[in-house]
């Protein structure tokens, strides 16, 4: 109450909701706290598992009501499981010894080869059944807050970002994990995962009437201490230090970064949502005053008469940017 009379009106946080797979269940924990401090989002931008967790959170109603629809999806007899169960269970990590690592191998067999063969390791009808089941039949401007979805154009790797048009469509592309999940073709063009060109989707809530951005980032955290003794290992690093100078860049556009703790969770453990969740919540509380500070600041920089579009347009006037934006 005592921050709403400060600004003499309800502030207005915009929500950029980073890709991770199941571990993104944990965007549901960070909502649930904003709802309880007051400060739901009015705009949300949502990359891959983010785009459908906003799709989510914006057809259910609430925090608490986007998890009741999660859970009961995943438990009844429509969750398509049986793919993702497989995928998930040829993870690195898991138990060792002789009998585990030739299954896990095995698996990524199996994986690599229907990958090789196919366009996708789960088929299309598969992976619309659940998005289907877990989002209504709606268009994005019929949402009751505006909401940005980023997929990534697969011909010339520019960000594409959805605002209208069928939501199940954009969440579908947005999603779009290449080799697991099949890419999606819409208007000609053949779209997948939005994390390859926007892994923290900021960008797309800079032009929206927001005080702030604050980002919520559950991908994989950089090695300090990385194994580059072999040219495969060389190569793989590569590829790390390439999305992780990316993700920089566009983390530095929100005024606050959430980052709940999840590098343990199975990227494809969508059965198990609490932990996630849980995580999410703590992580939020923990950024809490960071986001009042934010505010803050934000209110005193309205006040000269600088708002955050204009702040956003000096940042675009420098060239921080780089591939610009294409909307949908």
């Amino acid at each position: 109450m005592d921050l709403l009379m400060a600004w003499g009106r309800r502030p207005r946080i915009g929500l950029a909701l980073g890709g991770g797979a199941a571990r993104g269940l944990a965007h549901l924990g960070v909502l649930e706290v904003l709802e309880e401090e007051g400060l739901a989002p009015v705009a949300v931008a949502g990359t891959s598992v983010g785009a459908l967790i906003g799709g989510i959170w914006l057809t259910a109603g609430s925090a608490e009501a986007s998890i009741d629809r999660v859970q009961a999806f995943v438990r009844s007899p429509d969750y398509r499981k049986a793919e993702l169960e497989y995928l998930s269970k040829a993870r690195i990590g898991e138990p060792s010894g002789w009998a585990a690592m030739i299954g896990r191998v095995m698996r990524r067999g199996v994986f690599y080869g229907r990958a090789f063969l196919n366009r996708s390791f789960v088929s299309q009808e598969a992976y619309r059944h659940n998005i289907d089941h877990l989002l209504p039949d709606i268009a994005i401007e019929q949402l009751p807050a505006p909401l940005a979805v980023v997929a990534t154009d697969l011909m010339t790797g520019d960000p594409v970002v959805f605002r209208r048009g069928p939501l199940r469509d954009a969440v579908a592309a947005s999603g779009a994990v290449p080799g697991v999940m099949p890419p999606q073709e819409i208007d000609g063009r053949v779209l997948i995962d939005g994390g390859l060109s926007e892994k923290i989707p900021a960008r797309a809530l800079l032009a929206a009437d927001v005080d702030i951005i604050v980002g919520v980032d559950v991908s994989s955290v950089l090695s300090p201490d990385p194994a580059v003794e072999r040219g495969l290992e060389v190569i793989t690093r590569a590829h790390q230090l390439t999305e992780w100078n990316l993700r920089r860049t566009r983390n530095a556009l929100c005024d606050v970064l959430i980052r709940p703790e999840v590098q343990d969770i199975n990227w494809l453990n969508f059965s198990g949502a609490r932990p996630a969740i849980r995580r999410g919540r703590a992580a939020a509380e923990r950024a809490l005053p960071l986001i009042r500070e934010a505010l803050r600041r934000a209110r005193i920089a309205r006040a000269v008469g600088l708002s955050r579009r204009q702040r956003a347009e000096r940042l675009a006037r420098a060239g921080w940017f780089g591939v610009p934006l294409e909307e949908i």
